[in-house]
């Protein structure tokens, strides 16, 4: 008997992962219908294939094909496996919720590459690591959940700040604790980078900021004034999000009372931040993810009006 040829999923053209319905199904982390989309396109694919590339039992998948059981998929291990299986292009890993698989964020390390024989850090993996890095921009979030800031407002922002640095693979630095540290967790946790281990704090207020091309500043007491202080100091490019309170907001106030330091922000972008300064006690939920989203597209804007890509 012969035996039948086992599919390779990267023999699946580019064109597959842009059709309009698995692009739905992407979006919806509907693997039933992904996988009814991917059997129908691939004459030679079987569900017990489709078992194997994606560790799952077998019934489990005629299960998702038949309809028995429920399409939509919240887990992020079982996803981050048929992403894997199947070898999904970053377009559609982003589409469905995951990081890209080249994602580059410094402050990301596999452990394997951090570590030397003896389990110690090297100077020469940091090098080699962040030499592949070279055109992705650097910034610094600068902040924590001081008494004076708005946590609900923190909590967008940590959301919000993620997903653009997994898009853009923006390189992150920040301290042992804070806002910053809660970013990079929450990529760990919703997004799971390939090869993810760990999130490597850089000790010392001016470490964190002193390669930073931008620092952003998100809620934060005295810590993350010094910080901010410093950045302003050294003429780094200061971005408080005033709405979140505390150093933020302070911050706002100064760059506000000093023209020079937004010159470096668009003229049209000026009212965003301005914006994006205060909130209203009574603000709804949606009223405070809607002007977090304000703030990070005017991050997104300015990191990258001069290389003429397009806003997330």
């Amino acid at each position: 008997m012969t035996r039948r040829k086992v599919f390779d999923p990267k023999a699946v053209p580019s064109s597959f992962w842009r059709g309009r319905d698995v692009q739905a199904a992407l979006a919806r982390r509907d693997i039933g219908a992904l996988f009814r989309s991917y059997l129908s396109a691939f004459d030679d694919c079987t569900q017990t294939q489709l078992a194997l590339l994606t560790e799952h039992d077998r019934s489990d998948v005629s299960n998702w094909v038949r309809g028995a059981r429920h399409g939509q998929v919240s887990d992020i291990g079982v996803l981050t496996r048929i992403a894997e299986g199947l070898r999904l292009p970053d377009t559609a890993r982003m589409l469905m919720g995951l990081a890209p698989a080249d994602a580059l964020m410094s402050s990301i390390r596999d452990e394997r590459e951090m570590a030397d024989a003896t389990g110690k850090s090297t100077d020469r993996d940091r090098r080699r690591l962040d030499d592949s890095d070279l055109n992705s921009t650097r910034i610094a979030i600068c902040g924590s959940r001081a008494a004076e800031a708005h946590g609900a407002v923190i909590d967008t922002a940590v959301r919000s700040l993620a997903r653009l640095v997994m898009v853009r693979r923006l390189r992150v630095n920040h301290g042992p604790i804070g806002v910053g540290i809660e970013v990079m967790t929450h990529i760990a946790d919703h997004y799971q980078p390939p090869g993810l281990r760990g999130a490597v704090a850089i000790f010392g207020r001016r470490n964190v900021i002193a390669d930073a091309e931008y620092v952003v500043v998100v809620g934060g007491g005295a810590g993350t004034r010094a910080e901010a202080d410093l950045a302003i100091a050294l003429g780094k490019q200061v971005l408080p999000y005033g709405a979140s309170g505390g150093t933020a907001r302070a911050m706002f106030q100064q760059v506000r009372r000093q023209p020079a330091l937004t010159s470096w922000i668009p003229s049209d972008q000026l009212a965003t931040l301005n914006n994006c300064a205060s909130l209203d006690s009574g603000a709804s939920t949606m009223e405070i993810e809607q002007m977090t989203d304000d703030f990070v597209d005017l991050l997104d804007n300015v990191i990258h009006a001069d290389r003429g890509e397009p806003r997330v």
